[in-house]
C-alpha cells in the first residue's frame, strides 16, 4: 500500500464532537443489533465494540471485519423491483432490518438499502456516521445522484465505507487520503480514492472510488463523492428515480450479487454474480459461468441454491409480464 500525493492525508471532519450528534431514539435496539450480528454469523466473542473503541485502532478493526461479513451475508440485490407487484423499494430503517435480518431469507437490497442497513447499524454501536450521495461513473458519464455510501470518522481520519456498490465494490474501509492504494480483499485487484479540487474556490472537491484489476491495467473510474451530508429525504429522491425511470436499469435488468468471504484468510476472496440469466462465480481473478436460466423456474431454483433466497408464490408471480421474465424452455446443469 502506498500514498502517491500528499493532498490530503487526512479526514475532513476534525471536530467530531460538533458534527456528529447520533440520536438515541434512530438507533437499533441491542436486540436489533444482536439479532443482526447473528445473522450475518460475526464472530461476536473475538471483536469487541464499545463508543470509547470506536474511535481507536481496535474500533477500525472491527468495523473491517464488519464490513467482510456483511459483503458475504447480505446480496445487493434488486429483486423487490422485478419479484413484486407493487415494486417499491421502502428506505425505511425498520422496513430494511425487517427485510433483510427478520425474514432471515437470504434478501439484501441496492445501494440505499444496504448502506442505510450498515451505516444505521454502525451509528447504534456507537460509530460516527454521515450518509453521502454519490454519481456513478462506469457508463463513461455522470449518472446523476443515484448510489449512495457512508463516511466514517475513526480518530480523526475519514473512511469510505460501502457495502451496496454489488461486486466491485470496496471490501474495507478506504481512507481519504489521495492515491491511497488498497487491496480488492485477497485478490490482486486494486482499489483507491482520488481527489480533485474544484474549478470554482466556491464549491468543493471531489473525490473518486477507482480500481484496477492488477498493477498492468488502467485505473476506471467507478463514482465520485463530496463531503455533504445527505438527509433520509435525499435519498428517498434518489431512490424513487433509480426504481422508476425507464433509463435506469435497474428496471430492466435483474441483479443479485453476494461476495465470498474465506474465514481462513479472514478476508473476501471473490463473489457470486446473478445478472440477468446469468450466475457467474469469480474466485481470486478467475470467473466461470456455473448457470444458465432458460425460464424463470431455473432462476427461482438459483436464487434458492447459490444465495438462499425463496422467493414466495406471490412474488414470483409478480414478475409475470414484466421485461425481465424468462420464458424459455428447461436446460440441465442447474
Amino acid at each position: 500500500m502506498s500514498t502517491t500525493s500528499s493532498q490530503p492525508t487526512t479526514g475532513p471532519f476534525t471536530d467530531t464532537k460538533q458534527m456528529f450528534v447520533n440520536d438515541p431514539r434512530e438507533m437499533y435496539t441491542r436486540e436489533q443489533i444482536d439479532a443482526y450480528l447473528s445473522y450475518i454469523s460475526f464472530p461476536v466473542t473475538k471483536y469487541k465494540i464499545s463508543p470509547e473503541i470506536a474511535q481507536t485502532h481496535d474500533g477500525l478493526a472491527y468495523l473491517s471485519t464488519l464490513q467482510k461479513y456483511q459483503l458475504a451475508r447480505v446480496p445487493f440485490e434488486n429483486l423487490e423491483l422485478h419479484y413484486s407487484k407493487e415494486r417499491h423499494i421502502s428506505l425505511d430503517q425498520n422496513d430494511i432490518f425487517d427485510k433483510v435480518v427478520v425474514s432471515r431469507n437470504g434478501r439484501g437490497g441496492y445501494c440505499m438499502e444496504n448502506n442505510a442497513l450498515f451505516g444505521m447499524l454502525l451509528k447504534s454501536l456507537g460509530f460516527e456516521v454521515i450518509p453521502t450521495g454519490a454519481r456513478v461513473l462506469l457508463s463513461g458519464g455522470s449518472g446523476g445522484w443515484s448510489h449512495s455510501a457512508n463516511l466514517v470518522c475513526i480518530a480523526s481520519q475519514t473512511y469510505l465505507v460501502d457495502v451496496g456498490f454489488g461486486a466491485n465494490g470496496p471490501t474495507r474501509p478506504l481512507p481519504l487520503v489521495h492515491g491511497y492504494i488498497s487491496k480488492w480483499g485477497a485478490t490482486e485487484t486494486e482499489l483507491r480514492l482520488v481527489y480533485q479540487e474544484p474549478r470554482n474556490p466556491v464549491v468543493q472537491g471531489m473525490w473518486t472510488f477507482e480500481s484496477r484489476i492488477s498493477e498492468s491495467y488502467d485505473w476506471t473510474s467507478n463514482y465520485c463523492f463530496g463531503l455533504t451530508e445527505f438527509s433520509p429525504q435525499d435519498f428517498e429522491v434518489m431512490s424513487y428515480a433509480t426504481s422508476t425511470r425507464r433509463t435506469s436499469w435497474f428496471t430492466f435488468e435483474i441483479v443479485c450479487q453476494k461476495m465470498i468471504l474465506d474465514e481462513e484468510k479472514n478476508d473476501i476472496v471473490g463473489a457470486v454474480i446473478l445478472s440477468g440469466s446469468r450466475l457467474k462465480r469469480r474466485i481470486l481473478g478467475n470467473t466461470e459461468t456455473i448457470a444458465e436460466c432458460a425460464n424463470e423456474n431455473e432462476r427461482v431454483a438459483v436464487l434458492q441454491k447459490h444465495f438462499g433466497i425463496n422467493l414466495s408464490r406471490r412474488e414470483r408471480i409478480g414478475i409475470k409480464g414484466m421485461v425481465t421474465e424468462l420464458k424459455g424452455g428447461s436446460k440441465s446443469g442447474l
